[in-house]
This record gives structure tokens, C-alpha cells and sequence, in this order.
């Protein structure tokens, strides 16, 4: 080409772009990459170049480089598109992005097709010269040196963010809802007593049998305002993309959310997500046994029991029929017996009476004689089996009681702590021996031989004191549990004069009622392993068959 067309070529007038972007995804921390740097070097560079005109700018600031799903370079792109725009100038390549096959795709095919001019300042590159100064193959090299730093970058940040997700710091912007940020770490959650009372009011009604759209229909009729427009109220700033109404209110998924969210135990669960390279943005669901799970980071607005509890209600079938917000009070307890099915209620009349009955649907299907139960009998049975163990409760606690004063206990424990204070002493003088054995080797009084000789023994006969150590103290602990007064014995005997079910206590102490032929019913309750073991250790059998 000769000179003259080069001089015209140079002569054009270049309707020109400023693209700007920084994130710190990419490692982008140098003062000198800052949007405002950048945009006095792209200046300071067109000031007395005749041949730009400036157009527009384009800035993604907080965008990483890794992938073009950016919402100035999408504009930029549609400029470019209706040829607004021919000329992009950038401080440097990375700047214009860091994946490797998208910047080379916009360089060798997109950008000539649509004619586009890029200039790279401190890279020196520009597309209009770049078969005159050999960048055909330096550029793809920077290229991709700019990805495998991205990615590099992206390791790291995933690791740091995996070590603190397992100290228990919460890295997520957004906190659930009856928390906040503490304002001296931003790591850290604090509870917001006014949204908190409304979380422990949510977990409450669900006990008592309300549905999730019956609890949201209280709260909207309350005046409660939504995680939604609370967060705004507070000053949050939040998305809008995705609000349909002019107020949000709540609705069944908020309080489901609600519901579900362990965080309300003090315990944060994260690492949920992952994504799928470092140049995308999708993201794909870990199992959960990958999640990161850290207890007791936080002060709890649940406590632990009646959270499992609620979790263990909902996986119950408690379907509310239409026009209602409250299950029936024994719904999700009854079963079959004899195919394990739950008992759903089947209004029948006699007489121009209506009778409420509870039937196996599976056994009507197959033909069989079906499982059934009149709603007043099974209601009559079940509380008469609580109103017995919690008797049986009241009496095997004096025994509990008696046994606590025996003084064979007393021997018994202070024998095992006698021995756990002899491993003790044994697992220090071996750790002892084991730490100065390198002194002695750095000295010159045992080789290498020796050393590694001495060093295992030493570990072998410390990792066999803490084994034992831990034996005789499981076998403490069972030595006092059998005088300790079991847990049931607690969630019973406060039952003991009941007059009336409601659905809070058969969720606190049943696990099912399994209804057999002839009306035969057998009431299991929660904690059976437990309950068995006393009974049969004070000489009861376990009283749940009616």
C-alpha cells in the first residue's frame, strides 16, 4: 500500500467510542486502573488527533472482564451494530475484556465485518496498523495472557471465599430476612428484633396447622410488610427488575422461604451454587452434602427443636382444603397400618348426620377392607395415650429421681474419672517426650534413624491414650445418663392432666397413629428409641397400642 492511501486512510474521520471498565473480580486494585485514570489517558490520547470524534462513553464499572455480559458493552455493541460507532479506544486490552475467544472473536471476526477500528493505548495496538507493526501474533498471545490471569484470579477469589464461608462469615450481600448486617463486620448477622418477632410468629402459626397461604393472608392483613418493602423501608437498595405490583406483599414463597431457611437456628448454610467456569455467569445447584454448613455463628431467633419440628410437619401430606387457612388437627398423623399410606378425612352421613372418618384411599382402590377411623375416636385415643405417658413420666422420674441418690453411682463415676485423668496425664508425658525429640536429633545425640524410630512410637502410644481417654469417657456419660431424666420424661409430664389435643403438642410429641383393622390403633411417639430403653430399664412396656 502506498503512502498516499495510507495518509487518506489516516485523514478518516473516526466516529469514535470511550470504553471504560474496572472490576475487581478481575484484580483490578491499581489506582491506575481506576475509571477516572482511564478516562484522562484516553483523552490526554485523542486531544490532538484530528482523526477522532468523539461520540459517546461506555463504562461498566464493577464488570469483570471474563465474559461481554455487560451492560455498556452491550450498548456499545448496538452502536456498533447501526454504525453510531466505528472506532472503540481503550487504556488497554484487558480493559476491553479477558476472555480469550471473545476478544479474539470481536478481533478477527465481528469488528472487521462491521468495519470497527480498536485502539489498545498502552498496548500499543490499533486494528487499523496492525499488519504494519506485527500484532498479528503478539495480540492473541496478550490475549491470552489476559484470560489465564483472569482465571488465576478467579481461583483465588473462590478459595478465599471458600475459607471464610467455613469460618462461618457471611460473604452474601443479601441477609435473610429478620437479620442484618452488624455494623462493626460486615461479616457477622445481628438480629432485627422487629422483623425477628415476625419470624418467630411464622413458625408458631405453622405449628398450630396454618398453611403457608393462610400465614401470608394474617401478615398482609396485620400490616406486616413484606421482606421486600421491609428492606426498603430500611434503606436497602434493591432490585425492582423482578416486582410485578405497585407494593409487594407476602405470599405463599416468602413465607415457605421463611419456613425453610435454617439460618434462623443460628447456623449459616452457603456454597449452594457454583459456578460453571469463570467466564460465565450460570450457575448450577451442589448437592447438599457439598454445601458449606457452620453451627452457632450467629444468635438464633428459632430454637433448634421447633424448627425440626416445623420440617418435619411439612413433609407431612396437609393439604387445606379449599376456602380454609388451618389444616384439620389431626391431619398427616394418621396411617394405615397395613400399607403405610396417610389417612385422608372423608365426610359421611347417617341419618342426616355428618360423621368426619379418616380412610386409607389405597385400600378402597385395591379392593381391600379399608382402614378407617371415626375423627372423635381417633382424637379420644390419642389423647388418652398421651394423658398415660405422661403418667407413666410422672413415676419412672421418682425412680430416676431415687437412683440419682444411690451411691453406686458416685463410686462408679469417680472410678472413670480417676482413669480419664490417668490417660490424660499419660497422652501429655508422651506429647512431651515427642516435642523434645528434635532438639535432641538437631544436637547430634540420636541419628535420623533413631529420631523417626522414637517419633513414631511416641505418636503411636499418644494416639492410643486419646482413644482410650475417649472410651472411658463415652462410658462416663452413659453411666449418668442412666440417672439423668430423659427428655421425653420433660416433654410428657407437663401433659399430665390434658383435657384437650391441640396441634402444637401432637407435633411436639407424635410421630404417627397407625390405624389397624377393627379401629386397632397404635400411637408412635417421637424419641421411641429413648422412651423403650427407660421403660424397659424401670420395668414398663411402652404404651402406645389403643
Amino acid at each position: 500500500m502506498n503512502q498516499e492511501v495510507l495518509k487518506r486512510r489516516d485523514e478518516t474521520l473516526y466516529k469514535t467510542a470511550i470504553y471504560l471498565r474496572l472490576s475487581q473480580d478481575d484484580g483490578d486494585k491499581n489506582e491506575s486502573d481506576s475509571i477516572t485514570n482511564q478516562r484522562k489517558l484516553i483523552q490526554d490520547y485523542i486531544e490532538d488527533k484530528s482523526e477522532f470524534h468523539l461520540v459517546d462513553e461506555y463504562v461498566d464499572d464493577g464488570y469483570s472482564g471474563s465474559n461481554f455480559e455487560r451492560p455498556g458493552w452491550k450498548q456499545l455493541y448496538e452502536d456498533l451494530e447501526h454504525g453510531a460507532v466505528n472506532c472503540i479506544i481503550v487504556k488497554d486490552l484487558s480493559r476491553f475484556g479477558r476472555n480469550y475467544i471473545e476478544v479474539g472473536r470481536c478481533l478477527q471476526m465481528i469488528f472487521p465485518v462491521l468495519g470497527v477500528r480498536l485502539v489498545a493505548i498502552n498496548d500499543n495496538f490499533d486494528t487499523l496498523n496492525e499488519w504494519r507493526n506485527g500484532d498479528a501474533l503478539t495480540v492473541p498471545m496478550k490475549n491470552l495472557i489476559n484470560d489465564i490471569y483472569c482465571r488465576d484470579i478467579s481461583k483465588k477469589i473462590t478459595t478465599q471465599l471458600e475459607a471464610m464461608r467455613k469460618r462461618g462469615e457471611c460473604i452474601s450481600p443479601f441477609v435473610p430476612y429478620g437479620y442484618r448486617k452488624d455494623p462493626n463486620n460486615h461479616l457477622k448477622l445481628v438480629v432485627d428484633k422487629e422483623a425477628a418477632e415476625n419470624v418467630k410468629q411464622i413458625f408458631i402459626w405453622k405449628l398450630e396447622g396454618y398453611s403457608d397461604r393462610g400465614i401470608a393472608n394474617k401478615l398482609n392483613e396485620q400490616g406486616v410488610l413484606s421482606p421486600y418493602e421491609y428492606r426498603i423501608s430500611h434503606g436497602q437498595k434493591i432490585s425492582s427488575n423482578l416486582k410485578t405490583h405497585d407494593k409487594a406483599s407476602w405470599s405463599n414463597g416468602s413465607v415457605y422461604n421463611v419456613l425453610h431457611n435454617e439460618c434462623y437456628t443460628g447456623t449459616i448454610v452457603q456454597g449452594k451454587w457454583r459456578r460453571l467456569d469463570y467466564r460465565s455467569k450460570e450457575r448450577v445447584l451442589l448437592p447438599k452434602e457439598e454445601w458449606t454448613r457452620v453451627e452457632g455463628t450467629h444468635e438464633a431467633i428459632v430454637d433448634k427443636e421447633l424448627f425440626m419440628t416445623v420440617q418435619e410437619l411439612m413433609k407431612k401430606d396437609t393439604r387445606v382444603a379449599g376456602g380454609r387457612t388451618k389444616v384439620e388437627l389431626l391431619s398427616g398423623f394418621l396411617f394405615c397400618g397395613k400399607c403405610g399410606r396417610q389417612l385422608t378425612m372423608k365426610p359421611s352421613y347417617y341419618k342426616g348426620k355428618k360423621y368426619d372418618y379418616y380412610v386409607c384411599k389405597d385400600c378402597i382402590a385395591e379392593g381391600r377392607k379399608s382402614k378407617r377411623v371415626k375423627n372423635t375416636k381417633a382424637y379420644t385415643a390419642i389423647l388418652e395415650a398421651i394423658r398415660n405417658m405422661a403418667e407413666i413420666a410422672v413415676r419412672v422420674e421418682r425412680l430416676v429421681n431415687e437412683a440419682d441418690s444411690q451411691p453406686e453411682q458416685g463410686r462408679e463415676v469417680a472410678r472413670l474419672d480417676d482413669k480419664m485423668v490417668q490417660f490424660q496425664d499419660e497422652m501429655e508425658r508422651y506429647t512431651r517426650l515427642k516435642n523434645g525429640l528434635y532438639e535432641d536429633y538437631a544436637a547430634g545425640i540420636l541419628g535420623r534413624e533413631e529420631y523417626m524410630d522414637y517419633n513414631q512410637m511416641y505418636k503411636t502410644k499418644i494416639d492410643n491414650a486419646k482413644a482410650a481417654l475417649r472410651r472411658v469417657a463415652d462410658e462416663r456419660r452413659t453411666v449418668l445418663s442412666n440417672y439423668e431424666e430423659a427428655k421425653w420424661i420433660k416433654a410428657f409430664k407437663k401433659y399430665r392432666n390434658l383435657t384437650s389435643l391441640e396441634r402444637p403438642i401432637l407435633a411436639e410429641l407424635v410421630d404417627k397413629v397407625l390405624v389397624y383393622e377393627g379401629g386397632r390403633m397404635e400411637v408412635v411417639f417421637k424419641d421411641t428409641n429413648s422412651i423403650e430403653s427407660t421403660l424397659e430399664a424401670y420395668g414398663y412396656e411402652e404404651r402406645g397400642v389403643i
